[in-house]
């Protein structure tokens, strides 16, 4: 199973976060660190109050956040453990406690059965608030991570699982999208999720076989469970090209968007009734 994402592939930005994380973190207590927030930074958007009955999936495994955050428990106890690095925290949290949460750390949480808590985000308070666009110069598109450009194109398997990686990272962050990733009980097992979408753009990008999956019927299920709208898939849409359009340039990159473009179009098509929905760019 690959890593996610793997060291070999790991984004510039990623390297240098950690390099500041191990940096900012200071003792606290035997074998013990505590991050401490970035001085200047302000707060952003939070989460909704979570508890056992709307608790979304991807905080159920392993996962990072993008920014820097912190957990507040407001009620009951949450266990909170980061799964890397040479001295990770395992603290158990009750109401009223609360825990910072550096920018690309993996980490696990387990609240109890009466838990209620919420995570906050921080900005920079010079950037635009979390969860809403940023001012768009013209011609221009949003870049809603904090990634680099990659410099080259879409041109390798490296590539590819960098970009769906950096494309999760906002969509599970998008209040219109996180929705339809709340699997049930089976819980939805990241690593494998981010390993087939790559798969499906190496097929389409780099002509790889042997990819055999109906990616519009695999979709029905989640239509089923909560029916698609226009306005999710000029979402989804929009938050590709932007990731696409902030990390690589080329052929590949450009035939990419096209892929996706009409991919969305052809999904909507089957489930929403043809032509009620058309992307942006292919006008009236």
């Amino acid at each position: 199973m690959r890593r996610y994402p793997s060291k070999e592939v790991r984004s510039p930005w990623v390297t240098r976060w950690l390099a500041s994380v191990s940096r900012q973190l200071r003792p606290r207590g035997s074998h013990m660190f505590e991050p401490q927030l970035p001085p200047g930074l302000v707060e952003g958007r939070h989460t909704p109050l979570f508890g056992d009955t709307n608790l979304p999936d991807p905080l159920t495994v392993v996962h990072r956040t993008t920014v820097w955050a912190s957990l507040h428990v407001q009620t009951g106890s949450v266990r909170y453990v980061d799964v890397a690095g040479s001295d990770p925290r395992d603290l158990r949290l009750e109401a009223g406690d609360s825990a910072v949460i550096a920018p690309g750390v993996d980490h696990q949480i387990e609240p109890s059965t009466d838990a209620t808590f919420f995570v906050q985000f921080y900005r920079d308070p010079t950037d635009p608030p979390i969860g809403q666009a940023s001012p768009l110069p013209a011609g221009s598109r949003r870049q809603s991570g904090p990634w680099v450009h990659r410099g080259k194109d879409l041109d390798s398997a490296e590539e590819i699982l960098e970009m769906v990686t950096r494309q999760y990272a906002d969509v599970v962050q998008d209040d219109l999208l996180e929705p339809f990733f709340k699997f049930g009980p089976d819980r939805l097992d990241w690593q494998a999720h981010i390993g087939s979408v790559a798969d499906y753009w190496q097929h389409v990008v780099l002509l790889v076989p042997d990819y055999d999956i109906d990616v519009l019927e695999g979709h029905r299920h989640l239509h089923d469970r909560r029916a698609f709208t226009p306005a999710l898939f000029d979402r989804w849409l929009q938050i590709f090209l932007d990731t696409v359009d902030g990390g690589w340039t080329g052929p590949n990159a450009t035939l990419a968007k096209k892929r996706a473009t009409g991919m969305s179009r052809a999904m909507a098509n089957r489930f929403l009734g043809k032509g009620t929905w058309r992307p942006v760019e292919a006008g009236p």
